[in-house]
């Protein structure tokens, strides 16, 4: 393989052998201090890591000549580092400090990098939050506290959460840190709507998910109260936690899925005359749907106009088809447990012509044979609309390419060999690839091309084509513990980074079109750049 880059390792070495000479100051204790990071988060054509005692970004540009590596200032304590959507930056969430001997009190930040090298901009979130959720295009983001997680403070409020438009400068009204109502629980999670049309205006609402209850908060108009709606009666002590969501624009209603209930939520947001100035001009009405013995993923079908909610509900062995505004449901019996929905248009054995149509199936080993349900005429034919394929094994997991027609699927399990299978989703059939990795860890490259895999016991690499869905692998000079893909840009390739167990840094960037070992570049030492520029213990 070609000589490692080692422009930053070499530098930085030296640097450190001066000081520990005869003669020269007595070697820095920084340089014994443990280097620990977050990451590497991808942005573009770089990776960045985040120096959490330095409080220091290390972006390495491996679209530069140079491998050039730059260090970007961030907020103390960083805990989280993750790219932003549909932008080309980073965002780093850091906790701030209490306060120690020779170290002011800070407050909590959000530093927001850019792969491009533009200034970062830093939101002053206050709070030592743990946690951030975002919208789909990257324009808000919440900061939050996990559950169970310390803060590192002596008092804490677990339900504030800082609300940020990532578009817009920071401002004294930007964040806008604010408390959400709480009925005793604290935020699970944050999840955010597409633009839901209310009173002929469109929001994006995030909805903050605790044990319960959920509560809805009008992004658009930040400055209004939010929105609490209860799952449970007040005396009902289930442990019910809302764990997946479905938005309806069209019908203004938002679908809830929670543990411990046998039954879907639906919530549609009816317009209302605001109650004042700082009053939603929405009101929640909700209805409880009955979705069979604990349903396990859901999926809206049908047209804007007739939509429905599509169950699967391992515990009764069945799917449910649930019509909302008519409150009917009709079950449609399975002969294999399914826990999991694709919704998919593709011709059939039986038919040209694509249409709209959905696999069910399981993972974690439940069932060894998935289902094939038609979505045309549920109501009348019901089972009959379902075409059961035995596979050779239990599925342990899966990866859905509906964009190939095709779902690969995973049978790996302890004392096997290896075996994952290629299921048409079109033809019906299916297709052994053997294997000595499992699908765990694999990863897309940026347009899906292909599926990369990098087992931790072999420094090899390994790939499918998903055009052709032919097998390959790289050799490499030691294990990776990771593979990330780098999108290419502006005439240049894409990349394909295989980052290898070192602490000062080590990795290998191929091209991911043309993987080959001759071609690849190896870089080590660049999480030593600025290393002398740690802050001290």
């Amino acid at each position: 393989m070609p000589t490692p880059s080692r422009r930053t390792f070499l530098s930085l070495g030296l640097a450190a052998l001066a000081l520990a000479l005869p003669g020269c100051p007595e070697r820095d204790a920084l340089l014994d201090a443990p280097l620990t990071v977050l990451g590497p988060v991808a942005a573009a054509q770089t990776l960045t890591w985040v120096d959490t005692r330095a409080a220091a970004a290390r972006v390495l540009d491996l679209a530069s000549p140079t491998l050039a590596v730059r260090s970007v200032p961030v907020g103390l304590d960083p805990v989280l580092a993750v790219a932003r959507r549909d932008h080309d930056e980073v965002m780093v969430l850091s906790r701030g400090s209490r306060g120690e001997p020779g170290v002011p009190p800070a407050p909590g930040t959000l530093a927001v990098i850019s792969a491009a090298g533009a200034p970062a901009r830093t939101y002053t979130v206050g709070s030592p939050f743990n946690a951030v959720s975002q919208t789909s295009d990257g324009r808000f983001a919440i900061a939050h506290y996990l559950p169970s997680a310390t803060s590192g403070r002596l008092l804490f409020n677990p339900n504030e959460i800082a609300v940020v438009d990532l578009d817009a400068p920071p401002s004294a009204a930007n964040p806008a840190r604010r408390t959400v109502r709480s009925f005793g629980g604290v935020p699970n999670a944050v999840a955010f709507s597409p633009p839901m049309p209310i009173n002929g205006t469109p929001r994006t609402l995030a909805v903050v998910l605790s044990d319960a209850y959920v509560t809805l908060i009008d992004l658009t108009n930040p400055q209004r109260a939010e929105t609490t709606v209860r799952l449970t009666l007040p005396e009902d002590a289930r442990a019910i936690r809302p764990t997946q969501l479905l938005f309806d624009p069209e019908q203004s209603t938002v679908y809830a899925r929670a543990e411990q209930s046998n039954d879907v939520y639906a919530l549609r947001l009816a317009p209302v005359t605001p109650d004042g100035p700082d009053g939603n001009d929405f009101r929640p009405t909700i209805n409880q749907l009955a979705a069979g013995r604990n349903p396990s993923d859901m999926a809206l079908i049908g047209e804007a106009s007739a939509r429905k909610l599509l169950v699967v509900s391992p515990g009764s062995r069945d799917a449910r088809v649930i019509d909302a505004r008519a409150n009917t449901t009709v079950t449609v019996p399975l002969d294999a447990v399914a826990n999991k929905i694709l919704l998919f248009a593709a011709p059939s054995p039986r038919d040209a012509t694509p249409a709209p149509r959905a696999l069910l199936y399981a993972t974690g080993g439940l069932a060894s044979a998935v289902s094939f349900l038609e979505l045309a005429d549920l109501d009348a034919r019901r089972g009959q609309n379902v075409e059961t394929v035995q596979l050779s094994r239990p599925v342990l997991s899966a990866l859905d390419l509906p964009e190939r027609g095709a779902v690969m699927l995973d049978h790996t399990s302890a004392g096997t060999t290896g075996q994952l299978s290629l299921l048409d989703l079109a033809r019906r059939t299916v297709s052994p690839i053997f294997a000595e990795v499992p699908l765990q860890g694999a990863t897309f490259d940026s347009d899906r091309q292909r599926l990369w895999v990098a087992p931790s016991y072999t420094a090899r690499m390994g790939y499918i084509a998903l055009d052709t869905f032919g097998p390959g692998e790289v050799r490499l000079d030691e294990p990776a513990t990771r593979v990330i893909p780098l999108p290419g840009a502006m005439g240049r390739p894409g990349r394909v980074v295989a980052l290898h167990p070192a602490s000062a840094g080590s990795l290998t960037v191929l091209d991911a079109a043309n993987p080959q070992r001759e071609t690849a570049r190896v870089v080590r030492g660049f999480l030593l750049d600025s290393l002398l520029d740690r802050s001290a213990p």
